[in-house]
């Protein structure tokens, strides 16, 4: 699950699952309806991302898919996730499209990530 709060230049995304990876996932779907549809040939990537602690690996997370969207013009659809550690191993599927410029970058301002009562959370805030 997750939702969208309003910034002023910012859009800060709130994310909620079972898993670190169903959070990982949920901020893949939140960036591909910010991205637009693809409407192109279908594409799959391998990425591994690496980052200091969990609340980073989610930002850089998005910084995967926003450098993907930029470089490839790739709209993400859906990923399979491998997390150890502070690492995030997948299969990113989707489509060539054009994505919409909307997203600038991803800010490390209110960044979060943890289990929390048997639950992930998870906030992240885009420069829109």
């Amino acid at each position: 699950m997750y939702r969208f709060v309003d910034h002023t230049s910012e859009l800060e995304i709130e994310l909620e699952g079972g898993s670190a990876e169903e959070v990982l996932e949920d901020a893949l779907r939140a960036f591909a309806e910010l991205a637009g549809p693809g409407d192109g040939e279908e594409v799959e990537r391998r990425v591994v991302v690496e980052a200091s602690d969990l609340p980073a690996l989610l930002a850089a997370w998005l910084d995967e898919l926003l450098y993907l969207a930029e470089t490839e013009r790739l709209v993400p659809e859906s990923a399979d996730l491998a997390l150890s550690g502070f690492e995030v191993n997948g299969l990113v599927r989707g489509r060539r499209g054009d994505p919409r410029p909307l997203v600038k970058a991803v800010t490390l301002h209110r960044l979060r990530f943890r289990a929390e009562n048997g639950v992930w959370r998870g906030r992240v805030v885009l420069d829109v």
